[in-house]
C-alpha cells in the first residue's frame, strides 16, 4: 500500500510522503527509497538489470521528489503505522 499522501504518480513509481515508491505491491517495499535517501547516487543501481524496471519513469519521480524536497521539505513525513 502506497503512504496516503501522493505527490505524483507516474507508470510504475509514485512520489510519496515516504519518499519514492513502486507503485506495484508485488515488490513488496523492496524498492522503495525513503525521502531521507533521495539525494544518494545510483538509486536505481540494484533495478537496472530487472527486466520490469522503467528507468524513465523512476528519473521522472526522483527528480519530482528530489524538486519537492527543495520546495517544501515538510512533504516527506514518516508512514503511520499501518502504512508504508
Amino acid at each position: 500500500m502506497l503512504h496516503r499522501d501522493i505527490y505524483w504518480l507516474g507508470k510504475q513509481w509514485a512520489v510519496t510522503g515516504y519518499g519514492i515508491q513502486a507503485v506495484s505491491n508485488k515488490h513488496e517495499m523492496r524498492f522503495d527509497v525513503p525521502a531521507t535517501d533521495i539525494w544518494g547516487a545510483d538509486l536505481d543501481a540494484p533495478m537496472r538489470d530487472l527486466p520490469w524496471f522503467d528507468a524513465a519513469d523512476f528519473a521522472e519521480a526522483l527528480a519530482v521528489a528530489r524538486q519537492r524536497a527543495q520546495e517544501n521539505p515538510r512533504t516527506f513525513q514518516p508512514p503511520m503505522s499501518d502504512e508504508r
